[in-house]
């Protein structure tokens, strides 16, 4: 029987230790004075302290989130500076206005840049975006290889799957953060979450479960 507690899961959570040792900590929470709805009505109404608590509060969620996807710090500050780019510009059209709904509204944004990220490097390289995860991975030292992998193996995954289990072990959310977020009930994150490992340790051999 898969349990959320095995070596997949420890990988996952490495993904976050792997982290460089200049990359921002975002375990450590600042005190929020200001509630997230707060800032995004101060952003609108063209407050410079808005946007400013609104990347305080957000970014390093979302640079954690793209560097967890990539595993390249460079890539995940760029893919950073892109969201709050498009932030700026789509913000009036934001409509789920809670502390959730506006962190996913980030994430979705990041998850869309990862997106074109992607097929821009396809294009612009001419090879298979597998092929160049496996080329990336075959540059890691050994002690990042089963990391690597597994950011492979997690792009196989449905987006859905994949959202939960960044969420959950990158991020390190709790069942009813990331039920708010995704507008999902409690019981349906933890079966996604249960069906993503479970795939995961297809994908990557049984030996991993032991």
């Amino acid at each position: 029987m898969l349990r959320d507690t095995g070596p997949t899961t420890r990988i996952l959570g490495g993904l976050s230790a792997d982290l460089p040792v200049d990359a921002p900590d975002s375990s450590v929470t600042p005190v929020l004075t200001t509630t997230a709805v707060a800032l995004v009505e101060a952003a609108l109404r063209g407050d410079r302290a808005g946007w400013d608590g609104l990347f305080d509060r957000f970014h390093p969620v979302v640079y954690r989130y793209a560097l967890a996807r990539t595993g390249d710090r460079s890539a995940a500050e760029e893919v950073a500076q892109e969201v709050f780019v498009a932030a700026t510009r789509t913000l009036p059209r934001l409509r789920e206005r809670s502390e959730g709904g506006i962190e996913g509204w980030f994430v979705a944004i990041a998850r869309n840049k990862l997106a074109d990220r992607g097929r821009r490097r396809a294009l612009e390289e001419r090879i298979p975006e597998s092929a160049a995860a496996a080329a990336d991975a075959a540059e890691l030292a050994t002690s990042r290889l089963a990391a690597a992998e597994l950011r492979a193996a997690m792009e196989e995954l449905t987006e859905e799957q994949r959202e939960v289990l960044l969420r959950r072990f990158v991020l390190d959310q709790s069942l009813e953060q990331v039920a708010e977020a995704t507008r999902r009930r409690v019981g349906a994150v933890k079966a996604l979450q249960h069906r993503a490992l479970a795939a995961l340790e297809r994908r990557l051999g049984r030996e991993w479960a032991r």
